[in-house]
């Protein structure tokens, strides 16, 4: 049996990795400290022009908008579990009844099946809290003091890790019932999402849901055909599974915005022990892989008579009881995962409740486009015929959302490209 806790925490290292999407591609790990408190940075993403300046003048200072530093008291997560001699005098599971091994030689591996149990529900609790900052801009944390009031949850000190003022300002709701809507209104409702975020200074590239709305895109037969036509390339919908254990569905391009489709269904057992969701059923979230980190506090116990510190992601520990006969398998981690831009992202929920559209629109939108409904003003086809230069034509397919034009095509094909592909927009506008 290892006893050193150095050496627990590099064979931790090499366990096998659990489902940890949010955690790894939108929270990554970033620094650990040697502190009680975990350093977190926030900065809202900027869009100001420089401004032109007099040749004598040095230059105009801009301010720095937007950025916020705080020191974070990192919750507390140490689950455990025991190891008593009765429980090794038992078989292991898939042990032969005569196999004829002594409680001794069982010891290293129930300590690895325990500390490898407890390292499991440690890195869902952290993704637990990613989803949590995604749907709802914070964290609530309930610390408990025993196992049964966690159990009732009951006795808690509550804390909590909020990303926002006033009210979370990330949260989207459709204009309409999100399953009554036809293909051309669900891709009007995204592009509508990826302007909020662009005139923010935010980029999106990832969709991710939930396997309820997975399934009404994956099975909405015109928005399958819109994003498979032969004649002109507007993404593709592919579903692959991803080694994280999440499915892929492919790209979509809603008028120049490209984004990767994820299904994402992963759940969990809660401290009641009913089974549940990490991401609630009905999520569609607007994200980007790296919009923030996640940093870990220090951990200090009493070890071999002294105190100790220890600062990584999981620190596993080791303790003997010679008077109970039993030693005791901990598993300690003080993370902290925060975005880098309050605004960052958008979520929604395809079960709330929809908003009249002025006022959905007046909630983010500062001023509608031109031609709003068709997202683009569309040219008519004599002035479409009437461009006389490739990158006339390719540059307006561009603005319209069609990027698969190439100056290697003929202009007559690359007109024919373009009205085609307004034309079935307008069709399924129209429906």
């Amino acid at each position: 049996m290892v006893h050193e806790t150095y050496k627990l925490i590099n064979a931790i290292k090499k366990m096998y990795p659990v489902v940890e999407f949010l955690h790894n591609r939108y929270f990554p790990d970033g620094k650990v400290y040697y502190s009680e408190k975990a350093l977190i940075e926030t900065k809202k993403n900027g869009k100001k022009a420089a401004p032109f300046v007099v040749p004598v003048v040095g230059g105009i200072v801009m301010e720095n908008e937007g950025y916020r530093a705080y020191e974070i008291d990192a919750p507390y997560i140490a689950p455990k579990m025991p190891i008593t001699a009765a429980e090794l005098s038992k078989k292991a599971f898939g042990e032969s009844p005569e196999s004829g091994r002594t409680p001794a030689q069982r010891e290293n591996e129930v300590q690895s099946e325990h500390m490898d149990n407890l390292r499991c529900s440690v890195c869902r609790r952290i993704e637990l809290m990613c989803s949590e900052i995604i749907t709802t801009g914070r964290v609530m944390m309930k610390h408990f003091s025993t196992a049964e009031d966690a159990a009732d949850d009951v006795n808690y000190t509550l804390k909590q890790l909020q990303f926002y003022e006033g009210e979370f300002g990330n949260r989207y709701v459709f204009q309409k019932d999100f399953a009554s809507m036809k293909a051309s209104e669900k891709i009007l409702e995204f592009y509508k999402m990826a302007v909020i975020l662009k005139k923010r200074g935010i980029r999106a590239t990832d969709m991710v849901m939930t396997s309820d709305v997975s399934m009404l895109l994956m099975s909405d037969i015109e928005f399958l055909e819109f994003y498979n036509k032969a004649k002109v390339e507007t993404g593709d919908i592919k579903p692959e599974e991803m080694p994280e254990g999440v499915v892929c569905n492919g790209r979509i391009n809603i008028n120049g915005v490209v984004m990767t489709m994820f299904t994402y269904d992963e759940s969990y057992e809660d401290l009641d022990g009913e089974a549940k969701e990490i991401f609630p059923k009905g999520t569609l979230a607007f994200l980007h892989p790296g919009l923030g980190e996640t940093v870990y506090a220090q951990v200090t116990f009493v070890e071999k008579g002294r105190f100790a510190t220890y600062a990584d992601k999981i620190i596993p520990r080791l303790v003997m009881d010679e008077k109970n006969n039993m030693a005791e398998v901990q598993v300690f981690s003080r993370p902290v995962p925060y975005p880098y831009d309050w605004e960052g992202w958008l979520v929604s929920n395809i079960y709330g409740e929809p908003q009249e559209e002025a006022e959905s629109y007046n909630l983010f939108m500062e001023e509608e486009p031109e031609n709003w409904e068709g997202m683009s003003v569309f040219k008519t086809e004599a002035e479409i015929n009437s461009m006389t230069r490739k990158a006339d034509v390719i540059a307006y397919a561009e603005s319209i959302g069609l990027n698969s034009l190439s100056e290697e095509q003929k202009l007559d094909e690359l007109k024919a490209c373009v009205l085609n592909f307004q034309e079935e927009i307008q069709d399924m506008q129209g429906e």
